[in-house]
């Protein structure tokens, strides 16, 4: 058999995980064991063996046939059969000669052979052929993991305990008290509290991401003279509802979702419908959207009930964090790419929200928690039975030069009118002449593949092949992204549930080819007092998203207020953040970590509120004063006798030059560069065109072959009309998809982000590709779960503040400003300062930049006095008072 390369639907591959449970050779009857026999091994022995058996030494494209569990793996274009579905069943294709050719380079079987196939299928495909079952016994048995659940403090409720009472004045708050029981019992002091201005700059950079003006400073000043708690709490609660909030923080979250807008690894395709999910994340931080329901319209959006297309809508873009990982796109075995994929769900879930890594369980038991392999197959059995749609583009057959992209996806049409602002609509006359000119390429496309496997005719050039199949793609993947009014269709990332949901089996060490027993779906046990209730028919990941979420779960809640008293405090009180196991570290203070936990859920899975609580404490505003007696008992500061000193990270560090320069545009742009240039390859920085046959990052490529630039999307778009759900309020929806639009876009699009002046956040975040002004100062990788961000101090940095082009622009545009808006040296100085510090310079100060611009040749010449002040302000922006907290 031929296998050639094709688009794969990913939820047909991930039935292929699941497909053991339905023909068994326990079920089969005598009377189909006889089919199988006389009808079916014959012509698999005769016409399939020789390229797709072991025995043969030969499995052409990664598929064999001589086994029932491997003939229903399938090979790299995924499963060969699928029991009950022809048209899942690759086999079943190629002996039609529909995608595929079987045997190669031959007629088309008999039509008797291919109806009994037909009749073998569509009965269930029962096989009676030897697949002795391997069963796994866990080394992880019962009395284990009760055990860890009594004695271990992590799998236990958090709970409320009364806080310890403080002697004095120093505690305001409950957890004060927690902090200063732990300090006292080691013989530790609380530092004084910091100044009313370090305090100002502390919450402005932790609560928005951008420093306090001179003015909002010297507000503070006023009421901290007045009541320092007081002062603190107002200006809390006018940051909390500032827009900017939801920037700083939903970034964070950006972090741990390893939000990106590519593909990532071999080969790195933009995900143009990913901004979606980044604008989501902001506007929940915002509007401060319980944490409970923001989990489960994560996990299982598209299954909650809704009263209103929007919330549809909004549910739909959240299920983006299931599909936002990186991708192998390039693995040429579906069904090993769908077991990565769901892994990689499965790993993000479990690390981000409960602190635990149950993907290390894949291939053996967890070696350090009691976690056993069939614990990680029973979540397989929960998210396998869902299809994700991370809209990749197929790659023309794989055969363009430089791109082999074997898993393609569609995308989720949403059910509101909110497309990529980068559409354009067309005209009726237009698509009819599309439609037209798509069915002349089809029927050309259609002979030059006949004429290719007729004996002695002249083949046809692989290049022209490729430029036809793109063609296609291209004119489909338009028509299908607009109405038929010509207005564009809006589409996101996301995940669907199955119809109907599939057992799996456990695989022996995570080897797709070596199946064991069923697993049914289930939750980790020793995070569960009783067994996983799922009804029957539900794929159960509508369940799980509210056991993660349920007041009782023990970690659910601890995590996360960990995340937030990391963010504000320097430092989480268990400092591995994904780690809440026995590997992980132990809280400094557990009761404060549950009381936070229980104050969280109480007060209705609030994030604003557990911040508020923290800010308004004392041990947020102490000061971060050396003392050596307390460094000698405690280096590591892990019981806070002092404020962390912290460097800004690089959002904070890029927004705060805009911000002082008066560049910054604080108005949310329309989607993203990525979004603009479309379906694209990401190579040396630059964006290609996916069908650029020089390999080269030029104009040109295929767009310029069909008459201008272009991004190629998905193979034929089609309106799947049958693959749709009812919501709750009598609106038919669009389940499956239509296969992504397409964006016309440059040949070719540079990555650097020097002349942009909108907020960090909303920078273009392509793997391997982040912007530079980010990734020198220890930018989240976004392939990877980052709960807490290196913080160091490089050669680059110091280079990148030298020499940047962004940079000296902003140090260029500030001088500009303090020059227009001061009159004398002395009062530009000053307001310098201001901008850049919020304080005005000390007399050392005043004298060492005056010794500093002293040294400027024609400094008394408008030109010399421009490039003096400029290179001061450099200086101000590079500076340690710039970059650093405290």
């Amino acid at each position: 058999m031929d296998v050639l390369i094709r688009t794969t639907q990913i939820g047909l591959i991930v039935m292929a995980i699941a497909f053991w449970g339905s023909a068994d050779a326990a079920e089969v009857t005598p009377e189909q064991a006889d089919f199988f026999e006389t009808k079916i091994r014959p012509v698999l022995v005769k016409r399939c063996y020789g390229c797709h058996s072991n025995e043969s030494g030969n499995a052409r494209g990664g598929l064999r046939l001589d086994t029932r569990e491997l003939t229903h793996i399938g090979g790299s274009s995924g499963p060969a059969i699928v029991p009950g579905d022809l048209d899942g069943s690759l086999l079943f294709n190629a002996m039609t000669h529909q995608d595929f050719v079987m045997p190669p380079r031959s007629e088309m079987l008999p039509q008797a052979v291919i109806d009994d196939f037909r009749k073998w299928i569509e009965m269930g495909a029962p096989d009676p052929r030897s697949g002795a079952v391997t069963e796994i016994r866990s080394s992880i048995d019962e009395q284990q993991i009760q055990q860890a659940k009594a004695e271990f403090w992590a799998y236990q409720k958090p709970t409320r305990r009364q806080p310890p009472k403080a002697d004095g004045d120093w505690s305001l708050t409950d957890i004060d008290r927690w902090i200063e029981a732990e300090l006292a019992e080691n013989q530790l002091a609380p530092s004084s509290d910091a100044s009313a201005y370090t305090v100002a700059r502390r919450l402005y950079f932790d609560l928005i991401g951008l420093p306090p003006t001179v003015r909002q400073i010297a507000d503070f000043q006023k009421s901290w003279d007045r009541d320092p708690t007081a002062a603190i709490a107002a200006a809390a609660d006018q940051l909390l509802q500032s827009p900017q909030f939801g920037e700083r923080w939903g970034r964070h979250w950006l972090d741990v979702a390893r939000y990106a807008e590519s593909s990532g690894r071999g080969v790195n395709l933009t995900y143009p419908q990913a901004w979606r999910y980044r604008d989501y994340v902001i506007d929940s931080f915002n509007s401060d959207k319980p944490y409970d329901r923001f989990v489960q319209e994560q996990l299982a959006g598209d299954l909650l009930p809704v009263s209103s297309d929007e919330q549809w809508a909004e549910n739909l873009i959240a299920t983006g964090f299931l599909a936002l990982g990186p991708k192998d796109v390039n693995q040429r075995n579906g069904t090993q790419f769908a077991a990565d994929l769901v892994d990689e769900q499965i790993d993000v879930t479990t690390r981000v929200l409960i602190g635990t890594s149950i993907a290390c369980a894949r291939c053996h038991d967890h070696k350090f928690d009691p976690i056993p392999q069939t614990d990680y197959y029973a979540m397989v059995g929960i998210f396998g039975n869902m299809s994700t749609y991370f809209g990749v583009p197929a790659s023309s057959i794989g055969i363009a030069r430089g791109l082999q992209t074997q898993q393609t996806s569609n995308l989720l049409r949403m059910p509101i009118d909110d497309p990529n602002p980068f559409e354009k609509a067309v005209s009726p006359a237009e698509l009819e002449s599309m439609r037209e000119r798509l069915a002349t390429a089809s029927s050309e496309l259609r002979e030059a593949r006949i004429n290719q496997r007729r004996p002695g005719a002249t083949p046809v050039p692989i290049s022209r092949i490729v430029r036809m199949t793109g063609e296609i793609e291209y004119l489909s993947a338009k028509l299908g992204g607009h109405d038929p009014q010509g207005n564009p269709i809006s589409f996101c990332m996301g995940v669907q549930a199955k119809e109907q949901p599939k057992e799996v089996r456990l695989l022996v060490r995570g080897e797709i080819d070596q199946p064991a027993q069923v697993v049914p779906p289930g939750f980790p046990r020793v995070l569960s007092d009783e067994p996983a209730s799922i009804a029957d028919g539900s794929t159960g990941r509508l369940e799980f998203a509210r056991w993660i979420t349920d007041r009782d779960n023990p970690l659910t809640a601890r995590v996360m207020v960990n995340r937030i008293w990391q963010h504000l405090l320097g430092q989480g009180i268990v400092a591995s953040p994904e780690n809440f196991g026995s590997t992980g570290s132990a809280p400094t203070h557990p009761e404060l970590l549950d009381h936070l936990a229980v104050e969280f859920v109480e007060s209705g899975w609030s994030v604003k509120s557990v911040i508020r609580q923290i800010v308004t404490s004392r041990v947020y505003r102490i000061d971060s004063e050396f003392d050596r007696s307390s460094f000698e008992k405690d280096p590591e500061n892990k019981l806070l006798w002092r404020a962390n000193m912290r460097r800004l990270d690089a959002e904070a560090i890029r927004d705060a030059m805009l911000f002082v320069s008066g560049k910054i545009d604080l108005d949310r742009p329309g989607a993203s560069l990525v979004a603009e240039s479309g379906y694209m390859r990401v190579r040396d920085g630059n964006l290609v065109n996916l069908f650029d046959l020089s390999g080269n990052a030029s104009r040109g490529g295929m767009g310029a072959a069909m008459g201008g630039s272009m991004g190629m999307a998905a193979g034929a778009m089609q309106d799947r009309g049958s693959n749709q759900r009812r919501g709750r309020f009598g609106r038919n929806r669009q389940r499956g998809g239509i296969s992504q639009t397409l964006l016309p876009t440059p040949g070719t699009d540079r990555l650097d982000m020097s002349t942009a002046e909108y907020r960090s956040v909303y920078l273009p975040v392509v793997r391997d590709e982040v912007p530079r002004a980010l990734a020198v100062f220890d930018f989240a990788e976004p392939s990877m779960v980052v709960g807490q961000r290196e913080s160091s101090s490089t050669p680059n940095q110091a280079l990148f503040l030298m020499n940047n082009p962004f940079v000296i622009a902003q140090a260029d545009a500030l001088a500009q400003r303090v020059s227009e808006e001061a009159k004398t040296p002395a009062a530009r100085l000053r307001l310098a300062f201001e901008l850049s510090f919020g304080r005005s310079p000390n007399a050392t100060e005043v004298s060492a930049i005056r010794r500093y611009l002293s040294d400027f040749e024609d400094v008394q010449s408008n030109r010399g006095r421009a490039l003096a002040m400029t290179a001061l302000c450099q200086s101000l922006l590079a500076s340690a008072d710039f970059r650093y907290l405290d």
